[in-house]
């Protein structure tokens, strides 16, 4: 019984620790513009790069974000 209640507390400590580390970066306005900024958790410095989601291609006008 004691050790069904260990384990069933470690299970759930561990849940928690790992839903509280998913918490992600946010971004604050709209990614790519000159006003975005970004928070980040701090685990890992330098922080890795951004995904770039958009296409470069040879005329700016036709690129996108």
């Amino acid at each position: 019984m004691k050790t069904t209640l260990l384990a069933i507390l470690g299970s759930i400590a561990s849940a928690a620790l790992t839903f509280a580390q998913v918490q992600a970066q946010q971004v604050t306005g709209t990614p790519g513009s000159p006003g975005a900024t970004t928070t980040i958790n701090g685990q890992q410095l330098p922080p890795p790069d951004p995904a770039f989601g958009g296409v470069i291609q040879n005329d700016a006008l036709k690129s996108t974000p």
